[in-house]
């Protein structure tokens, strides 16, 4: 919850309680205290005084309210330094009422796949609407939008929009940088951006895949900061051996936690960050958030007090909101009470100075924002795609394929002997793993379409659809019938955006609705996980074995993420940063 500006007389009542003149108005005893500047436990009571800690000790033995912890871990309240909410599916405020219970009191979030679809309007929304909730949300200025020209996006951030968000308040650097070929080549726009940053005194986030040798050096020099793309240990350790801060991802469809991990130690752990970035609402429902993150990694034997110092005091560091990330006088009292450091179970969460969640239960209200029109009417389609559109024509009897790579956004560029039907057109072959894919642009009516092949999704029979096609959105879809892809397309056009399942005949056998710009729902948590598990059930019934297809499709259409990948425009090979 937000806290008032802190006055003079704030800081005397904070000075007041630490000398031992006042009763702080808050105390938590008998609690174990991580020290995430030491590394070390200590076993004292904690004061809090109009939000924030006043003093930490033995010595502090009263308040006006006192609470017995006995004897559990309390540490700094979890910050996630890399998250889009629009990804979570949900609202701000359905999020935070989902991820407070579980310790998070701060998130990082990079807003540009609602501005690719609304542009600076959307930024704005997602601005307003994640003030004042249990959790922090603070935001990155979007640098990538649209995120490349390979693609057709909604909408176009300029520079004096960029220069607006980053003297916003709650904007604390430019978003990941995903034109890193725009960096190395000295493009005067992608540079103008980062200048605007650096002149705000504020940094720079980062997005380089495999970025290695002289280009890393190049992209560094510009003055970016972090990664949370690395592929490889070879690579974050490149990529830290040159300043660089990593940012560990465990979403939903990927995660370097088991990649990554072991490079964290005493002299490397001050360069590591935890991040979400991508992570639905029914994983954050059934697994939790950054405390999932913790629980997998301490089973990777990784140090839990280490561990909780990546989480919460890396991050504040990072993106200079020097007020939280640690518990010591002085900082904003956001704590997270655990029962162990094992499985890092919740049980009461504090964020500045109130209790905010108890035993997993949120105890707090939540405003509720209303939902502008214009984000709720984003497709915008030439016409409805018909079976024809998805039938290929071409005398070659090899083409390029894309493979998907379990649990990795990157694919592999594989090339396929294709199979026809009697006519001579290019046909799925589900029993060779071979499905259609395709991308149909939805922000500009343009009526275009482009079709290619896929390995790996796993599909028998049937198509499945979705708006969410990271980083422009246009709509995705893969199938094995040419009907049964026209079908969802349609269904998806009809509700609004979000995800579908269509059957064999083209019947629609479950839909996840997403009509602020087709990414998001406007349902609470609990209906959202339902309606994936319904979803993940129906697209199961068609044969993919994908833990998240609909997250896995949607980077599909990625084309700063190797191998090979698939916009409107076409199919595109990222290593070559060509259309084939």
């Amino acid at each position: 919850m937000p806290s008032k500006r802190t006055d003079s007389n704030d800081l005397k009542n904070l000075v007041a309680v630490a000398r031992g003149d006042r009763e702080a108005e808050l105390l938590l005893k008998n609690g174990r205290v991580l020290n995430v500047f030491s590394g070390e436990l200590v076993e004292a009571n904690l004061a809090i005084e109009g939000g924030k800690i006043a003093a930490i000790g033995r010595e502090y033995n009263s308040g006006r309210e006192e609470i017995d912890l006995s004897g559990l871990y309390l540490a700094p309240g979890l910050i996630d330094a890399h998250l889009h909410i629009e990804s979570t599916l949900l609202l701000p405020a359905e999020l935070a009422r989902v991820i407070t219970p579980h310790g998070t009191t701060t998130v990082i979030h990079d807003p540009h796949e609602i501005a690719n679809v609304l542009g600076m309007a959307g930024v704005e929304l997602m601005l307003y609407s994640s003030h004042g909730l249990s959790c922090d949300f603070f935001a990155t200025a979007p640098s990538c939008v649209p995120a490349t020209i390979m693609e057709t996006a909604g909408s176009e951030l300029k520079l004096n929009e960029i220069e607006a968000l980053l003297d916003h308040p709650q904007v604390v650097g430019l978003g990941e940088m995903m034109n890193y070929p725009g960096v190395i080549n000295g493009d005067e726009a992608v540079l103008r951006k980062i200048a605007a940053a650096h002149r705000r005194g504020k940094v720079v986030d980062g997005h380089a895949p495999e970025l290695r040798g002289e280009e890393l050096q190049a992209y560094l020099a510009a003055g970016i900061s972090s990664d949370h793309e690395c592929l490889t240990a070879a690579e974050a350790r490149e990529k830290l051996s040159c300043g660089m801060k990593i940012i560990i991802r465990h979403g939903s469809a990927s995660s370097s936690l088991a990649e990554l991990l072991p490079l964290v130690n005493l002299q490397t752990a001050h360069q590591f960050m935890f991040g979400s970035d991508d992570r639905e609402a029914a994983d954050l429902i059934e697994k939790g958030h950054l405390d999932d993150l913790l629980r997998s990694a301490v089973a990777l034997k990784g140090d839990p007090l280490l561990l909780l110092r990546i989480a919460t005091l890396n991050a504040a560091c990072h993106y200079r909101i020097y007020d939280r990330g640690a518990l010591a006088p002085g900082y904003r009292a956001d704590i997270v009470a655990f029962d162990n450091l094992t499985d890092f179970r919740a049980l009461m969460v504090i964020k500045n100075g109130r209790i905010v969640a108890d035993k997993g239960t949120l105890t707090v209200d939540m405003p509720v924002s209303a939902i502008p029109q214009f984000a709720l009417n984003s497709m915008h389609l030439a016409r409805r795609p018909e079976a024809q559109d998805f039938i290929m024509k071409t005398e070659n009897n090899t083409l390029p394929v894309i493979g998907v790579i379990p649990g990795q956004i990157s694919t592999e560029h594989l090339k396929v002997a294709v199979k026809r039907n009697a006519t001579g057109d290019i046909i799925a072959d589900p029993a060779a793993g071979i499905n259609k894919i395709a991308v149909v642009e939805r922000h500009r009516s343009s009526g275009r379409i482009a079709v290619a092949l896929i390995k790996g999704l796993g599909l028998r029979e049937g198509a499945i659809a979705s708006s969410v096609a990271h980083d422009s959105h246009n709509i995705i879809v893969a199938g094995v019938e040419e009907e049964a892809m026209a079908a969802a397309v349609s269904e998806l056009v009809r509700i609004g955006g979000g995800f579908v399942v269509c059957g064999k005949n083209s019947e629609i056998g479950a839909t996840l609705p997403l009509p602020l710009a087709g990414l998001i729902s406007t349902e609470p948590a609990t209906v959202v996980a339902d309606q994936m598990r319904k979803l993940l059930a129906a697209a199961r019934g068609l044969g993919t074995d994908l833990t998240q297809p609909f997250m896995t499709l949607a980077f599909m259409a990625l084309p700063v993420i190797p191998a090979l990948k698939i916009t409107d425009q076409g199919l595109f090979d990222v290593e070559k940063f060509s259309f084939l």
